[in-house]
Parts: C-alpha cells; sequence; structure tokens
C-alpha cells in the first residue's frame, strides 16, 4: 500500500461512524446560512465551543462546505491564551457580483 492510499483511507476510515454527528452541526450551520439569507447577508457566522465536535475536526467541515461552493475560514475567539471558542465563518458571493469582479 503506497501512502497515498493510505492516507486516503485513513481520511475515509473514521466518518462512518461520526455521521450523526456531522448532520447535526450542519443543521445547526444550514440554520445560521438560512437566517443570513432572510436578511439579504451573503455571509454567515456559527461559533462553536473549542471542545466541540466542529472545533476538532474544521478541515472536515471546510471542505464539506467548499465542495457546496462556500468560502469558509474558522477563526480562534481567544479568552485566555489557548482558543475557548472558534467562530466558523461561511461566505458566498451572488452570482451577478461574481461576474463584476472576473
Amino acid at each position: 500500500m503506497i501512502r497515498e492510499e493510505a492516507e486516503n483511507r485513513t481520511q475515509t476510515a473514521g466518518r462512518g461512524k461520526n455521521f450523526l454527528a456531522e448532520t447535526w452541526y450542519c443543521g445547526i450551520i444550514n440554520q445560521k446560512i438560512e437566517d443570513a439569507v432572510e436578511k439579504g447577508q451573503y455571509e454567515a457566522k456559527a461559533r462553536f465551543s473549542a471542545r466541540s465536535y466542529v472545533a476538532r475536526h474544521q478541515q472536515r467541515f471546510i471542505e464539506l462546505y467548499e465542495a457546496q461552493g462556500y468560502d469558509v475560514h474558522f477563526r480562534p475567539n481567544y479568552v485566555h491564551i489557548e482558543p475557548s471558542m472558534w467562530d466558523m465563518i461561511i461566505r458566498w458571493i451572488p452570482k451577478e457580483k461574481a461576474k463584476l469582479t472576473d
């Protein structure tokens, strides 16, 4: 087995047992997106505890939402030396504005 294959298998191996957690948190994030859309905004923010599933698996959630066309970033929200909360920032550009920037 080559290294790339081992890496790919490792990345996909643990996802099946965490499907429920991903689905639950995606529901929360999607609700934040819906609220922002209703207000006419192009950005949604969701704050999660540093110990939450989302904060511990940031790269997975970035992959999930970037695959859907969003621009996703995580930003630490410091209270002490280590971040106690993480802000997930999701942005999307409307097609008419995207044409102007091209």
